[in-house]
């Protein structure tokens, strides 16, 4: 279980981390930080299970703070700290669901105190964890490949708003259900007529989308818009796929166009698929032929150096992808009108 320590107090958050007995509720220091603004810096990027946060603090108070996680990741447990035994403080810490209001100095009593509530989230988590198994157990990949082929766009609103999903998306099991969720999407894909290539580089792209959605409810968007395209129009989604499968072409290119040891059939070997299949679909979707789009790649890349005299010709010829200097002055020639020396010349 992740905690994250909030105080503009270094000291307070020093004697926290070493007065609490970690292994009691399988807990580990996420992070620190100085303010509220700090800590939704940090929730965004990796979410705790449980923040333990004063309340008087520069930029972002702890009440604020609670204000928005109550907002936003609801799943997300709260322990408040404060100095002042004020009923106001405490009636809007009940508002947002706040687990608990501890108040300053922070005693053994109180660190007791805070570790019984930490190994009472354990013990939620871990019941959160079966119910996800059991829902996994029970039948979630039927159901959801039912709502699919039945095109039924109600049942499939019923589900992202179930509590099954809102609550696991607001966890730490997030990422879990989000993979899984991802997995149903193209196993349904496999048993319509979508080719099995589309599927193999659509469904790495989806999941790189998925682990580069930089929180909570980006993630929960993504799951979610990814379905209703699907039941919004199949034949749209199907163009989409085969776009992604030549984006996914390009950017490789992209990539390693000026490699040496690239070649087209690395690029194949890449995308599981043959050679002929890759030409013909890049061919198809983009009017050009394959091997002259990379080397038109790497010609542009090879004019661009050539007006820096830093390198030497056999350099650029490496550095635009060809290990044989002759070769690529003869190639560069056949597709300038002019040697690689001429180019220079004219152009600097």
């Amino acid at each position: 279980m992740k905690v994250l320590l909030v105080d503009d107090d270094i000291f307070v958050i020093r004697g926290l981390n070493s007065m609490l007995h970690w292994e009691a509720f399988h807990g580990e220091l996420a992070g620190t930080a100085a303010n509220g603004e700090e800590a939704m810096e940090y929730m965004a990027a990796t979410p705790p299970d449980v923040i333990i946060s004063d309340i008087k603090m520069p930029r972002m108070d702890g009440l604020k703070l609670a204000e928005l996680i109550h907002a936003q990741s609801p799943a997300t447990r709260m322990i408040l700290l404060s100095g002042y035994e004020e009923f106001e403080y405490a009636r809007q810490a009940l508002k947002y669901d706040v687990a608990d209001y501890i108040l300053k100095p922070i005693t053994r009593e109180k660190v007791n105190q805070i570790e019984n509530l930490l190994i009472k989230f354990c013990e939620e988590n871990q019941k959160r964890k079966q119910q996800f198994l059991n829902a996994y157990n029970s039948g979630l990949e039927e159901k959801i490949l039912t709502i699919l082929h039945n095109q039924d766009m109600e049942a499939m609103d019923q589900f992202f708003l179930s509590s099954y999903f809102v609550s696991t998306m607001h966890s730490s099991f997030a990422n879990p259900l989000g993979i899984q969720l991802i997995n149903f999407l193209y196993a349904y894909f496999s048993q319509i007529d979508v080719s099995r290539t589309v599927i193999t580089v659509s469904r790495e792209h989806a999941m790189e989308q998925f682990w580069d959605s930089p929180g909570v409810q980006e993630k929960i968007n993504f799951i979610m818009s990814s379905y209703y395209d699907v039941l919004t129009g199949m034949n749209q989604k199907k163009q989409a796929y085969s776009e992604s499968f030549i984006t996914y072409a390009k950017e490789y290119i992209g990539k390693h166009y000026s490699d040496p040891e690239f070649n087209i059939s690395v690029l194949a070997d890449s995308m599981h698929v043959s050679l002929s299949y890759l030409s013909s679909q890049f061919k198809q979707a983009t009017g050009s032929n394959l091997i002259s789009y990379v080397t038109a790649m790497r010609m542009d890349y090879a004019r661009r150096l050539l007006a820096d005299r830093r390198y030497s010709i056999g350099e650029i010829s490496a550095m635009s992808g060809y290990e044989d200097a002759k070769y690529f002055a003869k190639l560069f020639k056949k597709k300038t009108g002019l040697t690689p020396s001429e180019y220079r010349n004219l152009k600097t």
